[in-house]
């Protein structure tokens, strides 16, 4: 896993300049306008540009960062992923929404015992929540991936598929996850002091393009995943099982010529 290639290797393409500041851009746009939702169309299409780049990555092609030529078909990858990992959200969802409503009825009644009630159920619910949590964010990249595969929806459903490839690479899924969550800390840090250096009127710029670097992190990472998923699956395949070997009561069995 090159984690230093992750964080620097759109700086290798001649245009990253351009093709970042495309992605900024889409990503301001997408902000500004999320208070009317219509912002969520640039949101999608940045996250099937990453589905493109991860692609990129998975198969070796150069230059990584992919041109910003697909606007349609960008959306429709972005929206796609968006509703498969709602679908896996769902069970978390699930979770909270019963406690907070059993919770405001509870305490509209009032009562020592009560509130003792909520507090236990609201314990339980934010225990029982953080473990899906942590199932949710270790699962994500065998959704991604499997999804990338041939872009259905389908393909990030796949349950037992997707359970059997992260118990395979958890070392690798647990080291992706590690260091996405602690570089978007990091860039989303740097990004906010430099958006202030420059006079606040710089996070105007520098926000959207830390999320956009971002987004660069996990896709290439989930790249190189993916990629060595499929070395590992390569190798394994050369290795002849019993039934290829000849057996010597065939009647086209040769046995080996021995060289002195």
């Amino acid at each position: 896993m090159d984690i230093g290639r992750a964080l620097t290797f759109f700086t290798e393409d001649e245009r990253w300049i351009e093709k970042t500041a495309i992605g900024v851009g889409v990503l301001l746009l997408s902000t500004l306008l999320s208070v009317i939702l219509v912002g969520l169309v640039g949101f999608f299409i940045v996250m099937g540009y990453g589905i493109r780049l991860l692609q990129n990555v998975r198969d070796g092609v150069n230059p990584v960062l992919p041109e910003w030529d697909q606007w349609g078909e960008d959306l429709n990858r972005g929206f796609k992923l968006f509703v498969v990992q709602f679908v896996w959200a769902l069970p978390i969802v699930l979770i909270i929404l019963p406690v907070t409503i059993i919770s405001v009825i509870a305490g509209n009644a009032g009562g020592s015992d009560a509130e003792g009630f909520v507090v236990l159920l609201a314990l339980c619910a934010t225990c029982i929540s953080f473990i899906v949590a942590i199932a949710y964010t270790l699962i994500q990249p065998a959704v991604t991936i499997f999804f990338a595969e041939n872009e259905e929806i389908s393909d990030g459903l796949q349950i037992a598929r997707i359970w059997d490839w992260t118990r395979a690479h958890i070392g690798e899924v647990v080291i992706v996850t590690i260091v996405y969550i602690v570089g978007s800390m990091i860039i989303a840090t740097v990004g906010s002091i430099a958006g202030v250096i420059l006079c606040g009127i710089g996070l105007i710029a520098t926000i959207p393009l830390a999320q956009l670097v971002t987004y660069y992190l996990q896709f290439h990472l989930y790249g190189q995943l993916a990629a060595a998923g499929t070395r590992g699956t390569n190798s394994s395949m050369d290795i002849p099982s019993p039934m290829d070997i000849p057996n010597s009561d065939d009647d086209d069995f040769t046995p080996p010529k021995i060289i002195e």
